[in-house]
Order: structure tokens, then C-alpha cells, then sequence
């Protein structure tokens, strides 16, 4: 995950769209963030909490959820105002390119598939509970997009994160999931979500 971690230096070089590209996807390129390394090419950015929850608390470990609560934040899911949240991936191509960039999203499940859903990620099988349908909790772009679009959960075996589709057209980013991004929108993108400083590294 991508996190503000450091203020700004000098303004950032012009970089050839085709550079950019390559750095948002190539897995060999690596940014020295202090604590860990991150690799644009694997690594998301992802929004603090779904949309019109201003100062969420700190995220608690996940078990927390179990112990239920009118609001709960934790590390991959949330409850508040009776929704039922959980962070997925929500993949967009770059252009010119092979590969993708993923970015963090929370979208909701119904409260027994919520649960359905938390069961099986931790024993590692929640691929066998298939396409789940399921609202889109992120506003893409951010404070001008959509709310509450439709879309499909995609759960994945061994506990990884499941990915999210987009399934309304009308949304610009269902289009941008099908032809993708060129590298500076994405970088605008990542901009706007609060990640300026990752986004001076990679030009750098």
C-alpha cells in the first residue's frame, strides 16, 4: 500500500510517456521509501476509508470485525452506517504497455456474504465463493466520480486481495478498466488520492 510518507523536493523532471509506463509496471523498478521498498509495478494506492467518512480512526487488525460493532475499522474491512465495506483491487492496463496498475478500492457486500466472504479469505479459499456482486464505496475520479455504482467482487485463493469490476458503463473508469490509462493520468490519478510525493519519485 502507498502511503504519504515524506514532503516535497524539487519540481520533477519531464519524463517521455513511454518512461512513465514503463516505471508504473516494470517490476525491477523500485522506490526507496525508508521503512520498506516499493514497486509501482505490484505496489496500489489506496484511499483512507470509503467515501464520506471524514478522520476514520486507526485500522485495527481484521479479527476485530468478528466482535461486531455499529462501527468498525480494521485493516481490510469496515461497517458503518449499517454497510458492510471491505479493500479490493480495482485493475486499470496502462497503455503501451502489457501491464496493469491496481488501485485500492472499498466497495460493500450484503451481511452474509460479508461474513461468507471473511471466512473464507481466512482459510485461504474464498475463490470457490465465485463473482460476488457487489457496490462500489471509492469515488473514481475522486470527489467528482459516481457513488454507489455497480460492480463485480472477484475473490482470489491463499487470501489475496480480490479485484473489482466495474460493470456500469456510464462510469468513466468502466471504460478505463477495458482500454486502460496512459501513464500520466495515472500518476494524476495517484495525485488526487494524496500519493504526490510517491508520484515526484517516480518521475525523478
Amino acid at each position: 500500500m502507498i502511503r504519504r510518507l515524506f514532503t516535497r523536493s524539487k519540481p520533477p523532471r519531464d519524463l517521455p510517456e513511454a518512461e512513465l509506463a514503463r516505471r508504473l509496471t516494470d517490476p525491477d523498478f523500485v522506490l526507496d521509501l525508508g521503512e520498506y521498498q516499493l514497486r509501482p509495478g505490484v505496489g496500489v494506492i489506496c484511499p483512507e476509508a470509503p467515501f464520506s467518512w471524514k478522520n476514520p480512526p486507526a485500522p485495527q487488525p481484521d479479527a476485530v470485525f468478528d466482535a461486531g460493532g455499529p462501527e468498525i475499522f480494521t485493516e481490510n474491512y469496515a461497517r458503518r452506517d449499517g454497510d458492510n465495506l471491505l479493500r479490493a483491487y480495482l485493475p486499470i492496463p496502462v497503455q503501451g504497455t502489457q501491464g496493469q496498475v491496481f488501485i485500492g478500492i472499498w466497495c460493500s457486500l450484503k451481511t452474509g456474504f460479508h461474513a461468507r466472504f471473511r471466512s473464507a479469505q481466512a482459510r485461504g479459499d474464498a475463490d470457490q465463493l465465485g463473482e460476488m456482486f457487489s457496490w462500489l464505496y471509492t469515488q473514481l475520479p475522486r470527489f467528482t466520480g459516481p457513488v454507489m455504482t455497480k460492480g463485480t467482487l472477484v475473490p482470489y485463493a491463499e487470501g489475496r486481495t480480490p479485484l473489482y469490476w466495474i460493470t456500469d458503463e456510464k462510469h468513466p473508469f468502466f471504460a478505463h478498466q477495458h482500454d486502460g490509462m496512459n501513464a500520466t493520468a495515472i500518476l494524476e490519478l495517484y495525485e488526487a488520492f494524496g500519493h504526490g510525493d510517491v508520484v515526484d519519485m517516480i518521475k525523478a
